[in-house]
């Protein structure tokens, strides 16, 4: 698997001319949003498909019945996005990434997302743990193809459900958390500038 960042902060003027034009859901899904930041981080991840995958309109992706986008005859990919900061996972077969800011105004979630013995797993660093267990789900649920609950996806394994393999760290303030039919590795995702 191959994993990519890009800050959104490093997104100019004309990789923005050209989003705005060639990816137009992108660009009225981030015109949406309230905050710049989270408006940035939607549109890095059309500049991460653009840089990484070259596409040059996002006309080149479909949707699989789950609402997950692909490319026909491309790899399989994930993105994620948090706090201006955008990741984009690359692999075979399942796949699902998930990137987190540690916010504390995300813990009172918990009881709402986590099993009972994953509350107990987050006492002793409820900040990094929760947010550890919140993108290992979203992850999981990236690469099962959606869950009813995704509180009942279970995030302390291993074994982790279906064989996936499943990595998390916690750097620099933020979660992430990769999910794969492959080994993932080291979690150290080539930044692009």
């Amino acid at each position: 698997m191959e994993l990519y960042r890009l800050d959104a902060a490093d997104l100019d003027a004309a990789e923005c001319r050209f989003l705005q034009a060639r990816f137009p859901r992108r660009w009225a899904r981030a015109a949406r949003c309230l905050r710049l930041e989270d408006r940035r981080s939607i549109l890095a991840a059309g500049a991460l498909l653009h840089r990484v995958l070259g596409l040059e309109d996002e006309a080149q992706l479909c949707l699989d019945p789950a609402g997950r986008p692909f490319l026909p005859g491309g790899p399989s990919f994930s993105l994620s996005h948090s706090g201006g900061r955008c990741v984009l996972a690359l692999g075979r077969g399942r796949l699902g990434v998930d990137l987190e800011r540690l916010e504390p105004d995300n813990l009172p979630a918990a009881e709402a997302a986590l099993r009972p013995e994953e509350l107990v797993w987050i006492r002793p660093a409820p900040l990094e743990r929760f947010h550890i267990l919140w993108t290992r789900k979203e992850s999981l649920y990236k690469a099962l193809g959606g869950y009813e609950d995704p509180k009942q996806i279970p995030a302390l394994g291993p074994p982790w459900p279906e064989g996936l393999f499943v990595k998390s760290t916690v750097r620099a303030g933020f979660a992430l958390s990769l999910c794969g039919e492959e080994d993932p590795g080291e979690l150290s995702p080539v930044v692009l500038p």
